[in-house]
């Protein structure tokens, strides 16, 4: 695996793809932070002519910085990072065994390196690879959103939501009832690090997975950029077609911000398994297609 990485780092899509994830991600913490300065704000002018203070103390504990988290927004920059992360991921990763193949390397590799030990490394690389891709650059937001409002301690707003769960806690109007989610809730009210955290590794299991489904069509497909862009169209398409049930879209359901009805774990982890169940498959009979390289 230690070959794969020094073979990514010379990879010049891999640092363009990485700068596109970064980009999305700059965007999203500048305007989510405008939008947070702007709401505190109005809020904590509006509560403080009707209400006392420690109604309006709880009233800005909701309006929260890590609501500007990525994923918890829904700036367009944020939404573009959920919808396009299987392309920008897979410019770096998709096309290594279709290269190396291509230009004839492949056959060299296989006179010094077992095929198995070769595909086995391409596919753990390409999953780890494209997890972390995917997960640090949303870890990044969260840093710059906390250290633009100078907010670290998410405390007061755990207590508060857990409050409104419970029915605990007084709110002068019920547009705060919007904040509570039907999964994960639990964490939520832990703290917010802990939700956004397990998004963040669901999201980053499913970009591995298309990823590394791009990567297993590798062996079959000839055009570079349908290629390149098949992880996207499967993600897109599985969007497409749950029109009528956006429960099964993972484009749905990996967002923090997600208020999809009839989402639960059952739904995540069964698509996760099968999209990995079908990428085993489909590179295995890949790796037996090209037995015959030398």
């Amino acid at each position: 695996m230690l070959i794969e990485y020094k073979k990514l780092l010379k990879n010049k899509n891999f640092f363009l793809s990485f700068f596109a994830l970064m980009l999305l991600v700059g965007i999203s913490v500048l305007i989510g932070v405008k939008e947070h300065n702007e709401e505190y704000s109005l809020t904590e002018r509006i509560y403080h002519q009707h209400y006392d203070e420690h109604i309006v103390k709880d009233v800005l504990s909701f309006v929260s910085p890590h609501k500007q988290w990525l994923g918890f927004t829904n700036n367009f920059a944020s939404e573009l990072y959920y919808l396009l992360f299987p392309l920008l991921i897979s410019i770096a990763l998709v096309d290594s065994i279709y290269r190396e193949r291509k230009s004839g390397y492949q056959h060299f590799i296989f006179m010094r390196m077992d095929r198995w030990k070769y595909y086995t490394a391409k596919f753990a690389t390409t999953f780890l690879t494209a997890f972390f891709m995917f997960v640090l650059p949303l870890c990044l937001g969260v840093v710059l959103v906390n250290l633009y409002t100078n907010h670290w301690d998410y405390t007061a707003f755990a207590n508060s939501y857990k409050g409104l769960v419970n029915g605990t806690i007084y709110l002068p109007d019920t547009v705060f009832k919007g904040d509570i989610r039907s999964l994960f809730s639990d964490l939520l009210s832990i703290s917010p690090y802990l939700y956004a955290a397990v998004f963040y590794i669901i999201g980053g299991l499913f970009a591995s997975a298309y990823v590394c489904m791009g990567l297993a069509f590798s062996m079959f497909i000839k055009n570079y950029y349908l290629l390149i862009f098949s992880p996207q169209i499967i993600y897109t398409s599985i969007w497409f077609l749950a029109v009528d049930k956006p429960a099964l879209a993972p484009f749905f359901f990996i967002s923090p911000i997600s208020g999809i009805e009839g989402v639960s774990m059952t739904i995540m982890v069964t698509e996760f398994l099968l999209q990995i169940l079908l990428t085993f498959i489909i590179y295995l009979i890949g790796m037996r297609k090209h037995e015959d390289v030398l």
